[in-house]
């Protein structure tokens, strides 16, 4: 879903495992029912289908189209689940990315076979019409929050009292006690600008921080305004609060689109949502907006919270943990050791045993590189500067090294992964494991699976990588190091003459 699927399910430990192990596969279900990367998904085959006949598709799917549709409807086209071609001419579809403006005629053009009013659901019969033979559909800005209700869904016939589910800036948390949410910043990732407190209701985030490229000191988001056929401008992010993480999920994006007046109308006139959004001026100051029912979830923010983004750090920590009062929670063990497997200079000799000397090279990301490989990688960095290692045969580049610490279960994890001058992976090793089990994460049958890996594989931990029972946060740990690896030589080497 092009973002970190989470599960916290408290209570007895095997119960929980079955629990998380059964959402985790409704979740892959919709995914897979949802795609548009997947050539015989639903939304996919209908997509190249000749429109001049209906298409028929599953039942689920319908049913959440015409969810989506009605969304359109009530946002006056602000949210519209048939402008997938806009979506690809901007660069953030199946098409790849372009990270740079269209042209207004090539916008002008797309807009004329975009727009869900050409669209005709038939429920009883299970097809769907167009009328425009070109239109494709996209359902990400509501299929992720129906993937978590599904996952939630689950979680509960399991008897689970207390659980969350996550999946990049979408969630959905229940049981006593309340979960406490920090909402991110959204010009600074290390800062919290409001905090919540609720059970049994979804939080949805639409930001323009989150997908975006910049050209020419602008910032373009993958929020795009269906309307105009343009990403939507004065609008820095729009939290929503509701009782589905579908509905949150539509609504975010459509009020931010919409913009502060008819944004905030519109979540104002939706029973059981609250909303906070956020505009920027032209100068960058930012303002502050929020319904009448946010101020009932609004806590203060002196008090220990689960950042939205810094959550699916923190998550490994609890992913089956004991209560304590205010909400908080304990790891389930204390820390282990410190344990060293290797070090960087014997990881390097294995990875790129041709080269006869290495070389440190650093290197500061520009705001374009920093985009790219943030999305690359599938979330934000805490830095712009890297230190790479450089292996040289002669005058010849044998291969780059870049040294990572990521946070498995609760402590950081030291990876090294090694790249060749074309952009496969050479190698991946541990250096340094502090977690209290999970350490089969280093072993060959885990870690070969990368090899010849680039940056045009998805990497999904559970489907392109099969992770290591009782080590699945380490296993995450290690996908998300080489995704981040590769979108770092991405934007910094690739296409440079070794030399």
């Amino acid at each position: 879903m092009g973002a970190p699927f989470e599960i916290i399910a408290t209570g007895e430990a095997d119960h929980c495992s079955e629990a998380i192990e059964a959402a985790f596969q409704e979740a892959a279900r919709i995914e897979g029912l949802f795609t548009i990367y997947q050539p015989e998904a639903a939304l996919a085959r209908f997509n190249r289908a000749d429109k001049k006949d209906p298409t028929f598709l599953e039942r689920e799917v319908l049913e959440v189209l015409a969810e989506a549709v009605r969304y359109a409807g009530k946002s006056g086209g602000a949210f519209d689940p048939a402008a997938g071609r806009l979506v690809d001419l901007w660069g953030f579809g199946p098409g790849g990315e372009v990270k740079r403006q269209p042209s207004k005629l090539s916008v002008a053009r797309t807009l004329q076979s975009s727009g869900y009013t050409y669209l005709n659901i038939d429920l009883e019969s299970g097809c769907v019409r167009s009328s425009c033979e070109s239109l494709h559909l996209n359902l990400g800005g509501i299929a992720k929050g129906y993937a978590i209700d599904r996952a939630v869904s689950v979680l509960k016939k399991y008897s689970i009292q207390r659980g969350w589910v996550s999946c990049g800036s979408t969630l959905y948390g229940f049981g006593k006690p309340h979960w406490r949410v920090a909402i991110q910043h959204p010009r600074d990732e290390t800062a919290e600008i409001e905090t919540l407190n609720f059970s049994d209701y979804a939080l949805a985030t639409s930001g323009d921080y989150e997908r975006c490229f910049v050209e020419q000191g602008r910032r373009y988001s993958h929020l795009i305004d269906p309307r105009t056929g343009y990403p939507v401008s004065g609008m820095a992010s729009v939290s929503v609060i509701a009782k589905t993480a579908m509905a949150a999920d539509a609504l975010s994006t459509a009020a931010f689109v919409l913009g502060v007046d008819h944004g905030q109308g519109l979540l104002e006139t939706e029973p059981g949502v609250a909303g906070f959004l956020i505009s920027e001026d032209k100068k960058g100051a930012l303002q502050f907006h929020r319904t009448a029912g946010w101020s009932s979830f609004s806590v203060s923010c002196a008090q220990p919270v689960l950042s939205r983004r810094r959550f699916l750090k923190t998550a490994g920590m609890i992913a089956v943990g004991l209560m304590l009062p205010g909400g908080l929670m304990r790891p389930e063990r204390s820390e282990a050791a410190k344990i060293r497997f290797t070090t960087e200079k014997e990881a390097l000799a294995r990875m790129i045993p041709e080269a006869g000397h290495f070389e440190i090279e650093s290197v500061h990301l520009n705001d374009d590189q920093l985009s790219i490989a943030q999305q690359m990688a599938g979330k934000g960095f805490r830095k712009r500067t890297y230190d790479f290692w450089v292996g040289r045969k002669g005058e010849k580049v044998a291969g780059y090294a870049l040294k990572l610490n990521v946070v498995g279960k609760k402590q950081p994890i030291t990876f090294l992964i090694g790249i060749a001058p074309e952009g496969t992976v050479k190698g991946v090793e541990v250096l340094i494991y502090r977690e209290s089990k999970g350490s089969e994460v280093r072993y060959q049958r885990f870690m070969k699976q990368f090899h010849q890996k680039t940056a045009e594989d998805p990497l999904r931990l559970g489907r392109d990588i099969r992770p290591i029972s009782g080590a699945t946060l380490s296993s995450r740990a290690a996908a998300y190091a080489v995704r981040k690896s590769l979108g770092l030589f991405e934007v910094v080497y690739k296409g440079a003459e070794p030399s």
